[in-house]
Parts: structure tokens; sequence; C-alpha cells
């Protein structure tokens, strides 16, 4: 994803076409991001941990978290009658690199934002199904050595592209704010996700003719999810764009039970 100087790519009309080139256009005009590290600097690692919890700690400040485990807790308490919580693993796509090789802070933030966001959707949801806590599998080709170790120091799995495919299933949480329509047909060209968290349809149908002739058949998996789930918008976060044109797609009850 390319950054500008609040983070992350705007969702403004004249920016659509460049963001909807394929990935191989838009890694060649990417800036260079340096060398990636080849071992681990604990005080880096130390330093991202310090950061996350600062964004952790004014959680209250800046997010209605409220709002958010709301969401969560109601869907979890409307499956109880199926005997099962509905949700055994997350898998996460594209959320950033922390250890940011040109130090943009408005990029890390972003990225911290949407990983506090995650861990208090997997807190809601462990809590309320009375389970053990999630380890949350990362895939995120941007990570250097100092991020999968940060990933790890707070227990989660991070895994190489395109690995992470092949976790996501029928009781998956899959969460991708912001991903290329490429990344969300990858992630969704199996079973649907129980849980689906990221952009919705209509933007990339605005601008059609920048796509490939294909996208209607690598998009139908994300348009049944749009036309079958419950929808909502992700809450934002206050005086940002963190979760511009985010969605949380949970699958019906009903249809919970089908599949189970």
């Amino acid at each position: 994803m390319a950054d500008d100087d609040e983070g992350w790519t705007r969702v403004r009309p004249s920016k659509w076409a460049n963001r909807l080139r394929s990935a191989d256009r838009d890694a060649a005009n990417l800036p260079n991001p340096g060398t990636k590290p080849t071992s681990v600097n604990p005080a880096i690692v130390a330093q991202l941990q310090k950061e996350l919890e600062s964004i952790q700690g004014d959680l209250d400040a800046w997010f209605p978290q409220g709002e958010l485990r709301g969401i969560f807790s109601a869907y979890v308490a409307a499956c109880s009658q199926s005997g099962q919580g509905p949700v055994s693993q997350i898998v996460c796509f594209g959320i950033g690199c922390f250890d940011h090789p040109d130090g943009n802070w408005q990029a890390k933030r972003t990225s911290y934002c949407q990983l506090a966001a995650l861990l208090l959707v997997a807190e809601e949801l462990a809590r309320t199904q009375g389970r053990d806590p999630f380890k949350i599998i990362f895939q995120e080709p941007a990570f250097n050595l100092n991020d999968i170790a940060f990933i790890k120091s707070l227990g989660h799995i991070v895994v190489d592209t395109p690995e992470g495919t092949d976790y996501i299933n029928s009781d998956t949480l899959f969460y991708g704010p912001h991903l290329y329509y490429q990344l969300y047909a990858e992630a969704l060209q199996g079973e649907l996700p129980v849980i689906y968290v990221g952009s919705g349809i209509e933007c990339w149908e605005l601008n059609t003719h920048f796509l490939p002739r294909d996208f209607p058949v690598t998009i139908a998996p994300l348009k049944k999810i749009f036309s079958e789930y419950q929808r909502f918008k992700f809450p934002e976060a206050k005086n940002g764009l963190v979760f511009h044109g985010t969605y949380i797609c949970l699958r019906p009850p009903t249809a919970q039970r089908e599949a189970a």
C-alpha cells in the first residue's frame, strides 16, 4: 500500500487509478525501502513494543472501543445456541510494517492503530467465547526481522506469502483493511471466513476500466459476502482515516450453524 502524509492511501476518486494498477506496476513505483536488516535488533523490538503500548494506553482517547466490542459480543451471543463459538482462528493480511524503512510515523501509527483494534477484537472474541487467547496469524511481505520479532513477542505467528491463505476457512476471522483487490481475491479463493473485515466492493466498481477482464470472477466471493452477511461499518478512529471504507461482515448465525 502506498503511504501518503496520513499514513495510507486516501480514498479519493482522483487517486483510485493509481491504487488499482497491478501489484507489479505499483511495486515498481514505490520508493526503495532500503536493505532489510539481516538480524534482529532487540532495542528496536523493545521500541516497537513501547510504541504499541502507548497507542493502547490512550485507546479511549482516539477510538470508540465500546462500539467495536459491542458488535462482536452481540454476534457471539447470537451464535451461542450453536453450542460453540463462531471463530476458531484469526488471520491478518497486509497490516503494514512497524520498523518502517524511512521512519514514517504516520504510516507506523496507522499500522499500530489497526493492530490495536485487531487485538481488541481478538480479546473480545476470546472473552465472550470463553476460550484461550488467540494466536493471530499475520501475513505481511513488508515485515523485516524486527517486525517479525515484535509480532512474535506479542504471542502471535508470522507466515510467508501465500501461506496465510491455508489458514482461512469457514470459522476464520479475516482481517485486512485497505488491501489491493487481488489480495482479497487470494484470501477468499477457498472457504469464506465466518467474519470478514476489510474494504467493500464499491471502491473498485467505480473504476472498472482500470481492472482486468477476470475481475468479476476474482471478486465474486467478496460480492457474495456483501450480499449475504450482516454488515457494519468499522468504527473510525477520531480525527483520522485509519478505517475509512472498512466493513465488518458477519455470516448470519443460521448460516453459521449450517456451515458447522
